[in-house]
């Protein structure tokens, strides 16, 4: 598709020759729900309880204090120096007892850059999770140059001013070349959970790994405050950074949700955008916002394993309305196509499956190519059968892709693929993309068809796994579409197993749990492997409907429903 628009575009100047100057279209991404999401970073200090404070709008991260008997938590230090001095000084207009501790919610400089200024009081013990140790290092060393560079664009540090609007998650960057990083090592770290006591202020600190992998939350348990840092705030979740990121796991992140959820908190307070009052307020922002990452995710996933390519998936996986409607969820800090491919990238590598971009042309050769196309205003199809007659199997490969995004049944097209294919596994040493070539040439033929002959999961496979595994293996084939109206709640519970397993299909999302709540509308026993082999698509539904006349399978609620209930997975 890439090739194709460098084409057109190509092909479109040759023939129209000299044109007009290009006008310049101006849009405001600021109008309608942007216009409230940019209050969000108005510059304010909220207390949000009695002695918890969030500075909001000092830079792109908000920095909280938090009042103890006899002096100050602060938890996040902004990104500068410069910053930070500001924050201080509002911070003192409230409180002048000594800084007796900070805690770093994560590794991310916005957060952390600003710490020199908070500690030139005294000695502050510098709290936070131990994988921040590593991450620091690597970003300050090992790849600074390019995230620095990327990171530039990304956050439009080099624009002039009247170009620089909101940043999705905060009002601006302060980190550029006039600011002054204030970074320093954490003291004492930990790997699960630290309880603390700071003069009379309980604190509770606990890995929740998200948007970054060394994440904490911090929980007051008396004021029923937490602390989320990154891994909630008013846009959709930032599962991939455009300036460059490791993969996010989004599950992880699901499931440090749930943690957070758990608390039963009254105050929500994230590092970017506004504090969250009210239990129901924070139990509705929290279960949108995990059910729009578990969708995302177990909807790639899914399309993934129908063997849709990236830029196939990117078309269809879209939030539904009652999720793409959240305030909490809305593309002002990234897209969700970019999340797609983060997802795709993460469980399967760069490679996206068409053997066309395993060994693709050099662009500069490749533009020699375009041109030579629209300078002689030779056809697509001549071409690409000039270039298989001629040797130059990756061309016509590349052509035959185009082709076939115009017409996906264009056989002759899928001939000169298919033929291309093989040619050119010819020239391979690589056993792997031999055998890639060979037998994606087999498939455009209609040869072979790899799904009949992939190696189907077994019995013996499938006892020898545990119910966990393949429990966790659900949600990805949920069928989104059939589910978008269902609230159900399942409780699976085994004649030989003592542990029960929940599923709640809300909406699109298959939400997991190992307790029962009692409201379950569905109670099923029967034993470990008969459920394996059901999700597993062993069992036809007559053979699961003689095994419910049987009563080898008890169902409370009725096994009409629970026929149905089955009918939302795929496998």
């Amino acid at each position: 598709m890439k090739l194709l628009s460098v084409l057109i575009i190509a092909l479109f100047f040759v023939s129209c020759g000299e044109q007009n100057e290009i006008s310049i279209l101006k849009t405001d991404i600021n109008d309608g729900l942007s216009e409230e999401h940019r209050n969000e970073f108005r510059r304010d200090i909220v207390e949000v309880t009695d002695g918890v404070y969030s500075g909001i709008g000092f830079g792109l991260a908000n920095s909280i204090m938090i009042e103890t008997s006899d002096g100050l938590v602060i938890v996040d230090t902004l990104g500068s120096e410069e910053r930070a001095t500001e924050m201080l000084e509002e911070f003192r207009k409230i409180s002048s007892k000594p800084i007796k501790a900070i805690i770093y919610t994560h590794n991310h400089l916005d957060h952390i850059g600003g710490t020199t200024i908070f500690a030139q009081e005294g000695e502050p013990e510098i709290y936070a999770h131990e994988n921040i140790l590593y991450n620091i290092d690597n970003i300050s060393t090992t790849i600074r140059p390019i995230i620095f560079e990327r990171s530039a664009r990304q956050f439009g540090i080099p624009l002039p001013e009247d170009k620089i609007i909101h940043q999705g998650i905060g009002g601006f960057l302060e980190i550029n070349a006039g600011s002054t990083i204030g970074l320093l090592r954490p003291t004492i770290t930990f790997e699960d959970k630290l309880d603390l006591k700071i003069d009379d202020l309980e604190i509770e600190l606990a890995h929740v790994p998200g948007e970054t992998d060394d994440h904490l939350y911090v929980w007051l348990p008396e004021q029923k405050a937490v602390m989320v840092g990154d891994n909630f705030y008013r846009t959709f979740a930032n599962l991939y950074a455009i300036r460059g990121t490791k993969f996010r796991n989004p599950m992880e992140w699901v499931h440090s949700i749930d943690k957070i959820r758990e608390l039963d908190a009254e105050y929500l307070i994230p590092s970017h955008s506004r504090p969250i009052e009210g239990k129901e307020n924070i139990a509705k922002a929290l279960r949108d916002y995990r059910d729009g990452i578990q969708f995302v995710h177990d909807q790639t996933i899914r399309h993934i394993n129908k063997g849709l390519l990236p830029d196939e998936i990117v078309k269809i996986v879209k939030l539904p309305p009652h999720l793409a409607s959240s305030p909490y969820l809305q593309e002002f800090y990234g897209s969700i196509s970019s999340y797609v491919r983060s997802v795709f990238s993460g469980y399967i590598g760069w490679f996206s499956g068409n053997i066309t971009e395993l060994h693709p042309l050099d662009n500069t050769i490749k533009a020699q190519k375009i041109r030579e196309l629209a300078e002689r205003s030779i056809s697509l199809n001549d071409a690409a059968e000039s270039a298989l007659k001629n040797g130059e199997f990756q061309w016509a490969m590349e052509l035959a892709d185009i082709l076939l995004a115009l017409n996906p049944e264009d056989e002759g097209s899928k001939k000169i693929k298919a033929q291309a294919a093989e040619n050119f596994s010819y020239t391979q040493t690589a056993s792997n993309d031999y055998y890639y070539y060979q037998t994606v040439a087999g498939e455009l033929r209609g040869e072979i068809d790899v799904y009949t002959n992939s190696n189907k999961v077994t019995p013996a496979q499938l006892y020898a796994t545990p119910m966990k595994t393949i429990f966790n293996s659900i949600p990805v084939n949920l069928n989104a579409e059939k589910s978008l109206e269902v609230d159900k709640k399942v409780l699976f519970t085994f004649t030989d197993l003592e542990q029960v397993f929940r599923i709640h299909v809300r909406r699109g999302v298959a939400e997991l749990t190992y307790i029962s709540q009692n409201d379950e509308e569905l109670v099923i026993k029967t034993d470990q492997q008969s459920l394996k082999e059901i999700f597993a698509g062993l069992k036809s539904v007559p053979s699961i409907s003689l095994m419910l006349a049987k009563n080898e399978i008890e169902v409370e609620g009725g096994k009409i429903e629970f026929l149905k209930f089955l009918s939302l997975f795929q496998g």
